[in-house]
């Protein structure tokens, strides 16, 4: 403020337009408040050559150091995860034979951070790294409690480990069976290192067949849990999801029904909203509101009274790139709170706010992901060549095709090498063309085959 009455009155001296250096000054001010000079600019370029040098020459490590210095922030975490695999990067889930405290790279791959999973502290970490170096790989989860310091790594951390997998690498019993065992299977462990501190053995030991651990355990196995609860235990302690996605069989279809995914929703511009707007005109001409689709899971909800008494909820959406907080104000709620409920992915209409860093979203409408696919849908198509149809799979592909009765026409695109011929179906065989249709015909013809015209257009639904 002092030296722009400093450079008025220079100016002034030297007969420079009030007004215009006023301007000048004011220009100056704003380019101050994030302007580099020659030398600090060059040192940026440089940096960004580097990194772009690296992500395209070695990729893999890249993500992993970029993934590590986020490893709090699960928003950032989806994101990268999901640019890495656009890369053809895979990344595993965490593992107790290779996995450190940040992110690291095992060939080609990711391995995912101890660090990152919720309730496993650094110094749990340094102790299995420590042991696995000094004595090798762990044999399974019997052999990883009996070696390691079962007070620098307490049940609390073994249970968050066995529920996200790290064992399942080196491990024959499933995770269910080792969760409901881990109490008997720790206890053991315990007392195994009490004697060998002491130099006991064990009666079983004294004989001349040495019984296992695993044989003195006598460990009856229990069915693993499916793949919907597995996923639902990794996410809780991992925040995302890394061996699968409940989501991924709908991608394809999400990506043509929506506007965009939910990481580029963040990506959007910050808008001010323009003095005196009148809300009057309505949103549409209100250039801080951005209408769009999004398409995701419901992953938490919380439902609130406001002053008035009237419901609201705060939800969390989930897509396969990222997340974003919805805010359900009441007549929204009360017109659509059965859907806060539902374990479905869902199309949601609604606009959001560009006034704000991190964007919310301000839902409007409400659907099953399933019924709006099934009102824009006009035809299926299923492309398959030949050579990959027998008896037995087109005895499985009339059963598939009988469970998900409709009223959408079907046809198929027998293709051999001499070309192609179009077989349409009759109406007993008219379907309801969802997203788990798409993914059960594509598995049981192991391709791609499905297609469904949405609006006019053809459109692939992949597995």
């Amino acid at each position: 403020a002092a030296h722009k009455e400093i450079f008025r009155k220079g100016a002034k001296e030297r007969g420079f337009d009030e007004e215009k250096s006023i301007a000048l000054f004011d220009l100056m001010e704003k380019f101050a408040e994030y302007g580099f000079n020659k030398s600090h600019a060059v040192a940026y370029s440089v940096v960004a050559y580097q990194t772009a040098f690296l992500k395209r020459y070695y990729p893999a490590q890249f993500f992993a150091a970029l993934l590590g210095t986020e490893i709090n922030n699960k928003e950032k975490i989806t994101a990268y995860i999901q640019e890495a695999k656009e890369f053809d990067i895979e990344i595993l889930a965490p593992d107790v034979n290779e996995s450190l405290w940040l992110f690291n790279v095992i060939g080609q791959t990711i391995r995912f951070g101890l660090g990152a999973v919720k309730g496993v502290g650094e110094s749990a970490v340094e102790e299995i790294v420590k042991e696995r170096t000094e004595n090798g790989p762990f044999k399974g989860f019997v052999d990883f409690c009996e070696r390691i310091n079962l007070k620098a790594v307490n049940k609390r951390v073994m249970e968050a480990l066995i529920k996200v997998g790290a064992f399942d690498s080196c491990e024959k019993y499933n995770r269910k069976t080792l969760l409901e065992n881990m109490e008997f299977i720790v206890s053991f462990a315990e007392k195994k290192q009490e004697e060998k501190l002491m130099g006991q053995t064990s009666l079983f030991d004294m004989g001349e067949v040495v019984q296992s651990s695993e044989e003195q355990l006598n460990i009856s196995e229990s069915a693993e849990f499916d793949e919907k609860q597995k996923l639902s235990l990794e996410a809780e302690l991992l925040g995302i999801y890394v061996s699968g996605h409940p989501l991924l069989r709908f991608k394809d279809i999400m990506g043509k029904l929506t506007s965009m995914n939910l990481a580029q929703i963040q990506e959007l511009p910050t808008v001010a909203k323009p003095e005196g707007f009148n809300p009057r005109m309505g949103d549409e001409h209100d250039p801080s509101k951005r209408s769009v689709v999004i398409a995701g899971m419901i992953t938490e909800s919380k439902i609130i009274l406001t002053k008035k008494g009237d419901k609201m909820a705060f939800v969390t959406l989930e897509d396969l790139h990222g997340k974003i907080e919805c805010l359900f104000f009441p007549k929204v709620f009360a017109e659509f709170q059965q859907f806060l409920s539902m374990d479905e992915p869902l199309i949601m209409n609604g606009y959001v706010n560009l006034s704000e860093d991190v964007k919310k979203f301000f839902p409007t409408k409400i659907s099953l992901l399933k019924d709006e696919s099934d009102e824009r849908v006009t035809s299926v198509r299923v492309s398959v060549p030949v050579n990959h149809l027998n008896a037995y799979s087109m005895t499985q592909l009339k059963q598939v095709l009988l469970s998900y009765r409709g009223s959408i026409p079907i046809h198929f695109i027998f293709e051999t090498p001499e070309g192609r011929a179009r077989l349409p179906l009759d109406d007993n065989f008219l379907v309801s063309p969802s997203p788990q249709m798409a993914a059960k015909i594509n598995e049981l013809l192991n391709t791609n085959s499905v297609s469904f015209i949405i609006d006019g257009k053809v459109e692939e639904v992949r597995q």
